[in-house]
Order: structure tokens, then sequence, then C-alpha cells
């Protein structure tokens, strides 16, 4: 369908080698720089109307918004090579496959409640999963002094890339107050993860507000 819309050689342009957007910018009279503008300018746009319309929170949306960004990344190089750029990746693809089906606009609508969002879920949770144990045994892997002596959070605060105000005040708390959080790190990354499949709901929930509770550390930065 794509190389109907956009003509086989343009088409084999934009996939050779790492595929991006910015590939069609010279096709619109736009350089590189102009077009990275045009992509994250559009993303907010989209981003705006997914957070403020529930009709807007289809896979049309999510498929362009993880287009946008993965053009972005394949030439950011350094700047998006960090954790959270690969996991924005692979949450965005399965936010495509999860979210709903939207024709409205052709008159139809994809049924509410279908047999693939169980199996969906249970990626997203695969994904929150990984990305949690993972975290957590790393940390003892690497034989860290500092994870290992629980002293991680003494230094934590004031060696983050941007830390907000807060960040001082969490710094300066109790010696043992910081050691109790670090233990805490390890039992929210390591067993609890485990919770998430859980067929109790309340073992789920648990895990879930264990969760909320953890990043509460990003009022630090």
């Amino acid at each position: 369908m794509c190389a109907i819309l956009l003509g086989d050689s343009t088409w084999q342009d934009l996939m050779e080698g790492q595929p991006t957007l910015l590939k069609l910018m010279p096709r619109l009279g736009l350089d590189t720089q102009m077009g990275m503008d045009l992509l994250c300018l559009a993303g907010m746009v989209i981003s705006f109307f997914c957070v403020a319309s529930r009709t807007a929170r289809d896979f049309i949306s999510f498929t362009l918004l993880w287009m946008f960004y993965l053009s972005l990344y394949q030439v950011g190089q350094t700047f998006l090579w960090f954790q959270w750029d690969i996991l924005l990746l692979e949450a965005g693809f399965l936010t495509i496959i999860v979210a709903p089906f939207n024709l409205q606009l052709l008159g139809r609508r994809w049924p509410v409640g279908n047999p693939h969002d169980g199996i969906t879920l249970w990626l997203v949770r695969w994904l929150l999963f990984r990305l949690m144990f993972a975290s957590g045994i790393v940390k003892l892997t690497s034989k860290c002094p500092l994870w290992w002596g629980l002293t991680a959070l003494n230094v934590h605060f004031e060696s983050q890339c941007i830390p907000t105000p807060a960040a001082w005040y969490w710094h300066h708390l109790p010696e043992w107050f910081l050691k109790l959080g670090v233990v805490a790190t390890y039992v929210i990354e390591i067993p609890i993860p485990f919770l998430f499949f859980s067929p109790v709901k309340s073992l789920r929930t648990f895990a879930f507000w264990s969760q909320l509770l953890f990043v509460l550390i990003y009022v630090t930065a």
C-alpha cells in the first residue's frame, strides 16, 4: 500500500539501509534539520489530540507517532542510544497493536473488547516485567559497591543528569532512610514484577501501587 502511495522507487529508497521518513524531506524541499523539526512538531500535535480526545487514540495515531520517533532515532546516533529510547520504541509498537482499530471516519468502528486484547496486554506486562526485573538484577551483577553496600542513594540525587530542586532535600534525608530506599528498590524491581502475571487481581493491584510508588523518585529529576 505504501509502495502504491509513494511509488516503487521512493519506497525502495525509504526502506534501504536505515528506514527513516527524513529521506522523503528533500522531495518536500526541506533539509534534514527542518525535517526533524517537522516530525517533532507533528508528533507533538498528534500527541496533544491523543491526550485531549479519546477518538484520536487509535492505531493510526500511534503508528504515526512510532514512525516519527523511529525516523528520529535512526539519525539521532548517540543522543538517542539510551535505554529509554529503545524502550519508547518497543512500548510504542505495542501501543499500536493494543490501540483500537478505529475506522469511524469510514462509518465503521472495530468492536470494543477483542480476543487479541488479552494477548497484547500480556505483551505489555512482559515488557514491564523485563524492564523492572533487568533493572534490579543488573544492579547486583554489576558488583557495584554502592548498590551492594546500600549506599547508592547517597550519591544518586546529586549525580543525576537534570536534578530538580527536590533532589537537594532528598539527598539530605537520614542515611538509614536512604538505605531503606535501596532495599525497597530491590524489592520493587526484582520479586514484585512476578506479580504482574498473578491470576489474583489483588496481587496485581499491589504490584501496580508498588510501581506507582517507585516512580515518585522522578520528582527529583
